[in-house]
């Protein structure tokens, strides 16, 4: 099995950013982009729904919380509707200099390269999103 990490140095700080992944209606403002018109459902216990979804784009993940650990640990199953392979995202949370938050991803399960290559480019892009709400770098994995 494959897997990818990507992070980001995000200008906000660590409660911030936690609140970013955790709350519906701020998931949905930048996980992708506004032409999706995003909707988003955060159930934040363990085996949750964390959904992120876009009629216009026609994509959804249908996610569930395996662990959390507020205000450092999301991990997911992640699923793309339609699909029937999970794989599991890891977020991490740390307290960074002057206030900020490195946010990392550990993605794993990926079953081929283009699969991987795939979800690195959306997690980049994703990542760039929150950077662009508050300031900061991402950094590619």
């Amino acid at each position: 099995m494959r897997e990818m990490t990507e992070s980001a140095l995000v200008a906000a700080s660590v409660d911030v950013v936690w609140a970013d992944l955790t709350d519906a209606t701020r998931l949905a403002e930048w996980f992708w982009p506004p032409r999706f018109e995003t909707e988003a459902i955060v159930d934040r216990v363990e085996l949750g729904r964390w959904e992120v979804r876009s009629s216009v784009a026609e994509l959804a993940v249908i996610g569930r919380v395996l662990a959390i650990d507020p205000p450092e640990r999301l991990r997911l199953e992640w699923r793309w509707e339609g699909e029937e392979h999970a794989t599991d995202a890891e977020l991490t949370l740390e307290r960074a200099a002057d206030a900020a938050t490195r946010l990392t991803v550990r993605h794993t399960g990926f079953v081929s390269d283009e699969e991987r290559a795939s979800h690195v480019d959306g997690w980049s892009s994703c990542l760039q999103r929150l950077v662009d709400r508050y300031g900061g770098v991402s950094t590619r994995g």
